[in-house]
């Protein structure tokens, strides 16, 4: 959210400045993994629709701009038992904003789609506008850009504090100096509840970890061409994965754990890793039986799972662009792009409207 906002800004008059707790794509927050998800059909709500469809034709402009593959198009597997609530939300969505999408039994989706295993009772929408986004590829491109027109980057430059003057103008504070703003945008994910306060007792920051599977020689070349996918539980859980495009997969879940310390992480959980083996077994076994990489990141939560893309209660000087509880990145040029004009005008776009500051 913060490089997209900066690369927005820096087509708006004035100047701006990013700091960053840590370096240029580090591995400590949440955005990183090499691989995101990008759904159309979406089953936490039909009112992010219009903004993921913004954001995907904007990820698709910064890969011309960039002139490198920042969104794949692979289409994306949603399954579930047919009375899956979140795969009738997700199908709800479909058809209210009229997306391309099928829906597919089991014996159908297993035709379709030979490396994964349905149970009879499964069912799956299936997204073809989905795909695969790279994010360390998109942040850096962001920089790159905003960088050409002006932006100036300050790495590992955390900052400490912020306050409004008498005047009006913005005091942030950092070990390293002081700056004076105009206006402040605040996208600071896990580390949110240290700079606004006010927003502690609504977020809670979670650790998810990702694994990757090497697959078997003879079918690595059939997993090169699988599309994303997610798959919906009855109980609300969730599990999902992408193609790596070289015959390794990645699987993640929903079975985090709580961090209270952003810079202390507990270590990756056995309840964890027993979910993924089992998803494995059940729904993916041409891939091999035993991960050969992990990666751990920070999901920051509201209670309702939703965003929060607020002016602070405060001043219409400061946007709070966080959390995103899980699912933000797909989402991050379309909100960078609303962020830099509710900067520029001090509206905030109707399309972030569900998302303001909890009361």
């Amino acid at each position: 959210m913060g490089s997209a906002t900066a690369y927005f800004l820096s087509k708006v008059a004035g100047s701006t400045l990013v700091l960053e707790r840590f370096h240029e794509n580090h591995t400590l927050g949440s955005s990183h993994g090499r691989t995101r998800i990008l759904r159309t059909a979406y089953a936490e709500g039909a009112a992010y629709v219009p903004l993921v469809l913004r954001a995907r034709r904007l990820w698709q402009q910064l890969g011309g701009l960039a002139q490198q593959e920042i969104l794949r198009p692979t289409g994306v597997i949603l399954a579930g038992r047919s009375d899956s609530a979140a795969l009738g939300r997700a199908h709800a969505s479909a058809r209210r904003w009229k997306l391309p999408h099928e829906r597919l039994d089991a014996r159908d989706a297993a035709q379709r789609f030979p490396p994964f295993r349905f149970a009879p009772e499964e069912e799956v929408l299936w997204d073809p506008q989905g795909g695969v986004l790279f994010p360390e590829r998109a942040i850096a491109a962001f920089r790159r850009l905003a960088h050409r027109r002006g932006v100036s980057f300050r790495w590992n430059h955390p900052v400490s504090t912020w306050s409004i003057r008498p005047d009006g103008r913005l005091l942030v504070r950092t070990a390293r100096r002081d700056y004076l703003a105009d206006e402040l945008v605040l996208s600071a994910g896990a580390w949110m509840p240290g700079l606004v306060p006010e927003l502690a007792g609504s977020l809670a920051v979670e650790q998810q970890t990702v694994y990757w599977f090497r697959s078997p020689a003879p079918i690595r070349r059939l997993l090169r061409d699988i599309p994303a996918f997610v798959w919906y539980r009855s109980e609300g859980s969730y599990s999902y994965g992408t193609p790596d495009f070289g015959g390794t997969v990645k699987l993640g879940g929903s079975h985090g754990r709580r961090v209270r310390d952003p810079l202390r992480r507990p270590a990756s959980s056995a309840r964890e890793l027993r979910s993924i083996l089992a998803f494995r077994a059940r729904h993916l076994p041409t891939i091999g039986p035993v991960p050969f990489r992990k990666v751990t990141c920070l999901y920051t939560n509201t209670p309702d799972k939703n965003f929060i893309v607020d002016f602070h209660p405060e001043s219409k000087r400061v946007l709070i662009v966080s959390a995103c509880s899980g699912h933000g990145f797909k989402f991050a040029s379309a909100v960078g792009e609303l962020v830099a004009d509710a900067v520029r005008t001090g509206r905030l776009s109707g399309r972030v409207a569900p998302f303001g500051f909890p009361s």
